[in-house]
């Protein structure tokens, strides 16, 4: 299949010397949370030029060189709703693992389900166990497999209208996920699964691994991600879970985040029986070891953290770190995170940063759509007051403040003159919107992931009516298919008659009879 859309020296889709979108139904997600009803974006190179009302956006027009106006590209938004690239800072590519263990695969009927280990205030045993399985399931990943899965997650963010992305670890090679996104052309701070100890529940933690062996492996993602001359690749050391975590190794990552001057994330105050365990194994609660630890500092993104005593509270104040959570997963998985304590709202309200987020799971999550509708529906119940949390906050918390946790807020998070041309159209002309003078509410009531339609990172147009113009979007689903089944085989121990039932008998996930190739159209 060969596309029509030209690519430049990178294989992405080649950008105009200048591109005007015009007449949109803008929402900037700035600080002063400005829209303009009826506005357009110019976008000169990577950058945005201007934004504001037509008329305004025209006279910035009007001063383009005799090249930027002869090349001029125009995108006709009159009936879209432009917001800025969702940037979701907390993210794991799982997608290795869509079949579950052995014995586990899933039937039709819901009706069977048991609450899993994560639900009823959280099974830490068995969190922290199966954390362990997912890092051994890393290294299990060939090459080839690894990059087919994570050009198939990565697709599935720009499809939903990310342009920025937080992995904080997952189950798949760091080297994969910073090559697929720059070859699909979105941003990433890539990270890997590091973990030295497990919690059983006896009481002493086991050992899993060399910590130094551990921290070489994330220095590793580091020094090549510093080395990245395109603008989108950046690295962060991450830890899944403080039971999976070492004294040794976290001082290690406390020393990487300070050295290279990035921030550092983990999962901390996620479920109710937390604390106790971690002083069971560690004699400290999660917020005052990772004080103890160098780490309780500005520069960490505290994921969920739901459950903390009031002096923690005090501590994650005075500290000023980043909280993201990401409300429209907690009730599928059977976690309280957000309505049992009302801390997150409360952190919020005393001013931290509290953004947005998907995470990730061995079933489907949900976008970043159904995240800012979550928040604003469920802050605004947990309150018995709509006025809460606006849908123009939801909106900032999933990218302005979201870019702050990941340090990249300078670049990309609002549409300002100045920043990153990283933009997500929606059409707004359909009877969810008729006579509706706030296009975004009406987005977070009825609309979600699948109504994104353009999307935009650095002046280039990647997604276009719902589609990648430089990729073969088939060809990477197939590609994913086909590592699945022979991953789930070979390391996950599922037998070859359960696969065929799940593939070749399920229309859905049959592959084309194709040879994997080159995903570049």
């Amino acid at each position: 299949m060969k596309g029509t859309t030209p690519l430049d020296d990178e294989g992405l889709p080649g950008r105009p010397p200048a591109l005007l979108i015009r007449g949109g139904h803008i929402c900037t997600a700035d600080a002063a949370a400005r829209v303009h009803p009826t506005g357009s974006v110019l976008v000169v190179g990577d950058r945005i030029a201007a934004v504001g009302p037509v008329e305004e956006v025209a006279q910035a027009v009007a001063r383009l060189t005799p090249g930027q106006r002869a090349g001029l590209r125009t995108l006709d938004a009159g009936s879209m709703l432009v917001m800025p690239g969702f940037v979701n800072n907390h993210w794991h590519d799982m997608f290795a693992v869509r079949l579950p263990f052995k014995g586990a695969l899933r039937t039709p009927d819901d009706r069977a389900d048991e609450p899993g280990f994560m639900a009823l205030g959280g099974d830490i045993a068995k969190v922290s166990a199966g954390f362990e399985g997912f890092r051994r399931l890393v290294d299990a990943l060939e090459p080839d497999e690894a990059g087919a899965v994570a050009r198939y997650a990565l697709w599935t963010q720009l499809r939903s209208g990310t342009t920025t992305l937080g992995d904080v670890g997952s189950v798949n090679r760091p080297e994969a996920l910073a090559d697929a996104a720059l070859e699909l052309g979105i941003r990433c701070s890539v990270s890997a699964w590091v973990a030295d100890t497990v919690c059983t529940g006896s009481g002493t933690p086991e050992r899993t691994r060399d910590a130094d062996t551990e921290l070489a492996r994330i220095q590793q993602v580091l020094d090549r991600c510093a080395a990245d001359r395109t603008g989108r690749l950046r690295a962060w050391p991450t830890a899944p879970y403080l039971t999976n975590m070492s004294d040794e190794l976290g001082r290690g990552l406390a020393r990487l985040s300070a050295e290279y001057d990035v921030p550092f994330a983990t999962h901390v105050g996620a479920l109710r029986h937390e604390a106790e365990a971690v002083r069971t194994h560690f004699g400290l609660t999660p917020v005052r070891r990772l004080d103890r630890l160098g780490l309780l500092n500005d520069r960490l993104m505290a994921v969920h953290c739901a459950f903390a005593d009031s002096e923690e509270r005090r501590m994650l104040l005075d500290a000023r770190v980043h909280i993201s959570h990401s409300p429209a997963k907690y009730g599928p998985t059977g976690e309280s995170t957000l309505s049992e304590t009302g801390l997150i709202p409360e952190l919020k309200r005393s001013g931290l940063d509290v953004s947005l987020s998907t995470d990730g799971g061995v079933f489907p999550v949900m976008g970043m759509a159904e995240e800012m509708r979550a928040a604003w529906q469920m802050y605004n119940e947990l309150a018995a007051d709509h006025t809460t949390l606006p849908a123009s906050e939801a909106l900032a918390m999933a990218t302005r403040i979201a870019a702050r946790g990941l340090a990249w807020e300078h670049e990309v998070g609002s549409l300002e003159a100045g920043k990153q041309a990283d933009l997500v159209l929606v059409p707004i002309d359909d009877w969810r919107y008729l006579l509706n003078p706030r296009p975004l509410e009406g987005y977070l009531t009825l609309g979600g992931t699948q109504d994104v339609h353009t999307v935009l990172v650095a002046g280039r147009i990647l997604l276009e009516n719902g589609r990648a113009p430089h990729l073969d979007e088939a060809g990477l689903q197939d590609d994913y298919l086909r590592a699945l089944r022979s991953f789930s085989a070979r390391a996950l121990g599922i037998a070859e008659k359960e696969l065929t039932a799940l593939f070749d008998d399920n229309p859905r996930l049959r592959t084309r009879d194709t040879a994997p190739a080159s995903r570049r159209v």
